[in-house]
């Protein structure tokens, strides 16, 4: 462990391709994956920008690395850009000397000045991240015991995943996910990218056909153990009635697998299938989420946010005038005549005051506001708050792991 103060650190982005052979050198020294599973993340990458990837040197060595990998995410209608923290690795030799650390508090200090909105970042090391500002929030796995059988849908046939089948399920995909938050935009280029990805190769996919006709799609993760996880399984609405026949199909090729589990939005028809069966919830302590730029996320949920207080019997037809305050910055929402500005200078003369932290705020943009927890918050800002983030059917797909 180096901890020597006469140490001369850089931080910086842009390496050559010498530098990132020696990232790709670090990581595999850090996690047993191996360096093919990080240099095929990025050299299959057809929109690789190497400003993404940050790294730390110590008296001119390379010796830490993050890599920012930009998404976009949806939060209804609204898409924000996302900077997807990932490939956090350290040489052990420079341990001790909060390298990382200043990586991502100098990727901060980027994302925000590259128009970035928010952060999310998959850890297990929550403690580590919290102390630069990303915020644990839990979501729900579900899990069911594995059937030993199913009966056959007479109508439907399950295939295997062939890539002259990707421009179906890209199909189902938007038609699945269309307004659906936390989802991926996975446009014609990151699909094309998608399916030559290490997390692509690490699972199953099959599809059910009807009448010639690709109508589902299904993907389980490639383990040999008791539990396995549905990365993600997307239907057509004429296809609902499919559903479980192509989850067996899944599940047969798992036959060590005892327990089957999923991200399931309740609106899902497996959602419906698992509590049928005994479901048990499992606690997912994996997402971290950081606020980029309040300001610009609030511009690009304006539309959004819109809607849904048209649609409140509540708010529709108030004036609604709101100072919200999420750490040092500050926003106004002016709702009047069913129109929505956003700004962060005020032009009211009396607000509602609502102040809130950093996780929930995030917690409100993905799944939505609950009352029920929230009791500390006035009855007035309560009301507010459900109104403007209703709950939310959201769900991450395991397949954009980075």
């Amino acid at each position: 462990m180096t901890t020597a103060p006469d140490k001369n650190i850089i931080v910086t982005n842009q390496p050559t391709r010498e530098q990132l052979e020696k990232i790709y050198d670090i990581l595999d020294e850090c996690f047993s994956v191996g360096r093919v599973f990080f240099q095929e993340r990025l050299d299959l990458d057809s929109t690789y920008d190497p400003d993404t990837t940050w790294f730390a040197m110590v008296d001119g060595e390379i010796a830490a690395n993050v890599q920012i990998f930009p998404l976009s995410i949806r939060v209804g209608q609204a898409i924000l850009k996302t900077g997807a923290m990932g490939s956090v690795g350290t040489d052990p030799n420079y341990r001790g000397m909060g390298l990382a650390h200043k990586i991502l508090n100098a990727q901060t200090d980027y994302m925000k000045d590259t128009n970035y909105d928010i952060s999310l970042l998959l850890a297990s090391k929550h403690a580590f991240y919290e102390k630069v500002g990303w915020r644990l929030i839990p979501e729900t796995a579900y899990t069911i015991e594995k059937r030993a059988s199913f009966e056959q849908q007479s109508r439907y046939e399950i295939i295997p995943f062939e890539p002259r089948y990707l421009n179906d399920i890209r199909f189902i995909y938007e038609q699945f996910n269309q307004n659906r938050t936390y989802t991926v935009v996975r446009n014609e280029t990151y699909w094309n990218d998608l399916i030559s990805w290490p997390e692509w190769k690490k699972a199953d996919c099959l599809l059910l056909r009807s009448n010639e006709k690709i109508v589902a799609y299904g993907m389980i993760e490639k383990k040999d153990t008791e539990q396995v996880f549905i990365n993600e399984l997307m239907y057509l609405n004429e296809a609902v009635d499919g559903v479980e026949h192509l989850f067996h199909a899944l599940c047969q090729l798992r036959p060590n697998a005892k327990q089957i589990l999923a991200m399931l939005p309740e609106d899902h028809k497996l959602y419906s299938y698992y509590q049928q069966h005994q479901a048990q919830s499992i606690p997912i302590h994996s997402a971290m989420w950081k606020m980029i730029n309040l300001n610009s996320t609030f511009q690009k949920l304006q539309p959004e946010l819109e809607h849904r207080l048209n649609g409140n019997d509540l708010m529709a037809d108030q004036e609604l005038y709101i100072a919200l305050q999420c750490g040092e910055e500050h926003i106004y929402l002016d709702y009047k005549q069913k129109r929505l500005s956003i700004s962060d200078v005020s032009h009211a003369e009396s607000y509602v005051p609502i102040e809130v932290d950093e996780r929930n705020l995030m917690t409100y943009l993905m799944f939505g506001y609950n009352a029920a927890g929230a009791t500390k918050d006035r009855v007035e800002q309560a009301i507010i708050l459900q109104a403007l983030f209703p709950k939310q059917q959201a769900v991450f797909y395991l397949t954009d792991k980075f």
